[in-house]
């Protein structure tokens, strides 16, 4: 790691005000999922959605399932189990990962978009949790793709890297391009792991975001709601969330 390229403090800075959350003018919050982990917090929008793409299903499909009862179609992702731990007649599973590009294990996101298009929505949403690779993918995909989804919801990893200008470089490029056509409006930290120190900045381990796209809403001002707020729940039960209010 070349320390001489590491990101400033202002630059650190200015990464995470990126991800901090706006106030909705019009729009309320839900959870969805259970209270624990595999749970979000999502700008209200979330339950008129009628096609999901959710990526990383691991264990827990409790998102998934509320949304899919409300006659959501749920494409899900991933290459890291056997199958699904609960069925659903809207559940379609692929036994594939998200990737660059569509090879092996991995499909891209054209390839998904398509899957998606194949279900004519009216109005779509964009879930995804892969351990790290989120990075490159949203380097790869589309900005008018990422443009098609009402509400995008993820978790960040990684950033005890953030010492090293590439990764400091990939993750500026993927909160830009969320950006570009979304607003942040909900973010929480996963209390699996805890907080590192960064050019002097505490930062989680683990970051929760969920955008909306910005014609649905308008967005006078960064929020000063309380991190965690009232729909938050430890993502490990029995330990303390992680409280990011500014100051």
């Amino acid at each position: 790691m070349d320390m001489a390229a590491a990101p400033t403090q202002h630059e650190v800075l200015n990464l995470i005000k990126m991800i901090r959350p706006w106030t909705m003018r019009g729009s309320t919050k839900v959870r969805i999922g259970n209270d624990y982990d595999g749970g979000y917090v999502l700008p209200a929008q979330v339950l008129n959605c009628d096609a999901i793409v959710s990526v990383g299903v691991g264990p827990d499909v409790s998102f998934d399932l509320v949304l899919a009862e409300r006659g959501a179609k749920v494409l899900q992702y991933d290459h890291t189990v056997p199958g699904l731990p609960q069925e659903h007649p809207n559940f379609i599973f692929h036994k594939k990962g998200w990737g660059v590009r569509t090879e092996g294990d991995f499909l891209g996101f054209d390839d998904m978009f398509a899957h998606l298009q194949a279900l004519n929505p009216k109005r779509a949403m964009l879930k995804f949790d892969i351990e790290g690779g989120e990075y490159a993918v949203l380097d790869a995909i589309r900005p008018e793709h990422l443009a098609a989804f009402d509400v995008v919801a993820c978790e960040f990893h990684g950033f005890e890297k953030l010492h090293d200008r590439g990764f400091y470089q990939q993750a500026l490029r993927a909160f830009e391009k969320l950006n570009a056509s979304h607003v942040p409006v909900h973010l929480h930290a996963n209390n699996a792991l805890g907080v590192v120190l960064v050019q002097g900045v505490p930062i989680p381990l683990l970051l929760e975001v969920a955008w909306l796209r910005k014609d649905l809403d308008q967005f006078p001002g960064l929020s000063t709601d309380p991190i965690p707020g009232p729909f938050d729940r430890p993502n490990i039960p029995g330990r303390i969330d992680l409280c990011l209010n500014a100051f």
